[in-house]
């Protein structure tokens, strides 16, 4: 009986999320969930297929291969204009960090860099890769809790812009590297504020750690402490939150100047910004799922752009920096979601259709959870990129390839009549899918890029012997 009640209840309250969702989305366009290919800056053919610039991506995935994904060049730096704009309209010295743990492929570093990105890496691959793709190292900032002395070395003997401390242990590796290297390197501490992230991460104001760390560092000469660096998650569409970790943080640094006497030049405020694409799936989007139902889409009208995070915090800024231009502090951003996220598509092929007698059609695709790990905690648009003259007509259960049961890339996808060859695209592929890529039985994708007339690899596919390149193979001689 008690059993009946809550299923009762949960149903109940599933028909209202839905009805809810209904409501919000009557202003939306009536096909593709409200999230037509214009929302990503692509658009449809004659023939119904998804092109980006002057390309058929049907054409690229048949010609190229997939699993693959697809970078528009014009939307990566149309973002991160959008971006930096809606902060530069009201304070001086802005600048952004390319987060390199969002999505590490070169050539998207490099277009980013060359519009006038600054590299933010978190380990000893990282700021290689960053050195090797010649950012100059004073544009550089090296954060992370575990960044190991390897790296910290590296930072200090290349003479990087920005050392974000996370902890007290850190400060004696800085300090050695940098009399080693006869240095005063320039460093920041992360702070925990009230909002947002804390667990492994940081110092805390509240407890005073953040505060003794500081005086820790004051103490050595070969150390400038000149930031303070905060990140108070991932997707965060609350601008609210921003709003008080941050004037936490300027009431701190305040505290820092009349206790320590240390003058605070650049304030790193972090990254996770939301994108309006992408939504975080919660608890009752899995019962959803259960019972037949998709996971809520995402509402764009519900995620801020730039300036609405922008004008208050630029206030604020203001509020306690109220001098000149020329004395303002330094404001460093770290977005990484909010640049790439919605310039990469993943394209994948339908290899199976199956339909078995009693459940929902099964579509097999040539990727999965090995390329597509996001999808198990969000909700992207996916695109029947070769039927998008075609109405959505069955509810999918879609899979990769792996022989794992949890191998699953979407539930109950609304999509046209589909058959083995189609080509499916999954939008916001541009952050995080790269990074949590693995070789579960399966090559790694290649990547193409398109600005607009142009297209070219900015990295090739795996192969199997890339897979085992660094593997001692010993060959049975055929006795096996």
């Amino acid at each position: 009986m008690l059993d009946s009640i809550k299923d009762y209840v949960k149903r109940l309250r599933i028909r209202q999320l839905i009805r809810v969702e209904r409501h919000k989305r009557v202003s939306l366009p009536s096909r593709f969930d409200g999230l037509p290919p214009d929302t990503w800056d692509l658009s449809i053919t004659g023939t119904g297929h998804l092109a980006c610039g002057e390309f058929d991506l049907v054409d690229v995935a048949r010609m190229h291969g997939t699993p693959l994904h697809v970078i528009n060049g014009t939307r990566l730096l149309k973002d991160y204009s959008a971006f930096v704009g809606a902060f530069r309209r009201h304070l001086p010295r802005v600048d952004l960090a390319t987060s390199y743990k969002t999505n590490p492929l070169p050539g998207v570093l490099s277009a980013l860099h060359r519009a006038g990105t600054w590299a933010e890496v978190i380990s000893p691959f990282e700021l290689w890769l960053a050195l090797e793709l010649k950012v100059a190292p004073d544009r550089i900032v090296l954060n992370g809790p575990g960044k190991g002395r390897e790296s910290v070395e590296l930072a200090v003997r290349r003479g990087i812009g920005l050392i974000n401390i996370d902890g007290p242990d850190e400060i004696p590796w800085v300090v050695e590297s940098a009399q080693r290297w006869g240095r005063q390197q320039r460093v920041g501490l992360r702070i925990v504020t009230s909002v947002g992230w804390s667990s492994q991460f940081g110092t805390r104001i509240s407890t005073g750690e953040s505060l003794a760390a500081f005086a820790q560092i004051s103490r050595y000469r070969e150390l400038l402490p000149c930031g303070i660096h905060v990140h108070l998650g991932t997707g965060i569409k609350n601008v609210d939150a921003y709003v008080r970790a941050i004037k936490e943080i300027l009431e701190f640094s305040r505290v820092l100047q009349v206790q320590l006497g240390i003058r605070i030049t650049c304030y790193d405020f972090g990254g996770g910004f939301a994108v309006p694409t992408v939504r975080s799936m919660d608890e009752w989007d899995g019962r959803m799922i259960s019972l037949g139902y998709p996971a809520r889409m995402p509402i764009p009208t519900d995620c801020p752009g730039p300036a609405d995070y922008a004008d208050p915090i630029a206030r604020l800024i203001r509020e306690y920096h109220p001098g000149p231009d020329g004395e303002m502090p330094q404001l460093l951003f770290e977005p990484g979601r909010a640049i790439t996220s919605s310039a990469q598509t993943l394209l994948l092929s339908v290899l199976t259709v199956k339909r078995p007698a009693g459940g929902p059609p099964k579509l097999i695709l040539d990727g999965g959870k090995n390329i597509t790990m996001p999808l198990g905690w969000e909700t992207h648009q996916m695109l029947a990129a070769n039927r998008l003259n075609e109405a959505d007509v069955e509810s999918y259960d879609i899979y990769g390839p792996l022989c794992h049961p949890g191998d699953i890339v979407m539930r109950n996808k609304h999509l046209p009549q589909m058959r083995p060859g189609d080509v499916i695209s999954i939008m916001d592929a541009g952050a995080y899918f790269i990074p949590n890529q693995m070789n579960f039985s399966f090559p790694r994708p290649s990547a193409m890029m398109i600005n607009g007339t142009t297209i070219r690899e900015i990295r090739s596919r795996e192969t199997y012997a890339d897979i085992v390149r660094l593997d001692a193979l010993d060959p049975v001689d055929g006795r096996a």
